[in-house]
């Protein structure tokens, strides 16, 4: 078998494979660093053989699905795009609503049910 017609396979099954470890850091609420050679571990026992950064800069450049899941790469790790990597929404511009809170509104809500009751 070439390797040009493994090429998307293996892309789609390390997107996978960075998805999983996103979630299970989101998850743990903590960042995710990953070195080349755990990550050659973790491809190896997928059946495929290791990566190292030459091999991952082509891949990243080239798969705009794996751009969002990485926050950082250089020679020596990779550091996942986890909530706690991303950067907070801005709330710029953002105002907080004018009225009652919504325990008001509940309180106000149960009391005129009690009344119908009656």
């Amino acid at each position: 078998m070439r390797l040009f017609e493994v090429e998307d396979r293996f892309t789609n099954d390390l997107e996978t494979l960075l998805r999983n470890l996103v979630g299970r850091s989101d998850s743990e609420r903590s960042s995710q660093t990953l070195s080349y050679p755990a990550l050659s571990n973790l491809l190896n026992n997928m059946g495929y053989g290791g990566i190292n950064y030459d091999t991952f800069k082509n891949i990243y450049d080239n798969s705009p699905s794996l751009q969002p899941l990485i926050a950082n790469f250089d020679e020596d790790k990779i550091v996942l795009g986890t909530k706690t990597e991303a950067e907070p929404e801005p709330t710029q511009g953002l105002s907080t609503p004018k009225g009652p809170s919504v325990d008001t509104m509940a309180k106000s809500a149960g009391k005129d049910y009690q009344k119908s009751l009656s």
